[in-house]
């Protein structure tokens, strides 16, 4: 299982430190973003989060400047 993964639903409230399951909602932002909004049961604090994911695309072959 990847770092990523295993840490999925152990985030703590950034007000209290109570552990969160998962995300009251997640909105896609684009092809690299999504935002999470987090809500506490326990203080009723709510924030939101983003992840980032790596770009997908690879490098073009780039034509070397070299003449011979």
């Amino acid at each position: 299982m990847s770092a990523n993964l295993s840490t999925f639903g152990k985030l703590p409230c950034a007000q209290c430190g109570a552990r969160l399951i998962a995300p009251v909602w997640s909105e896609y932002v684009d092809e690299r973003r999504v935002r999470h909004l987090w809500s506490c049961d326990d203080c009723q604090y709510q924030f939101e989060t983003v992840v980032f994911f790596c770009s997908t695309e690879t490098p073009g072959i780039v034509p070397s400047s070299l003449v011979a």
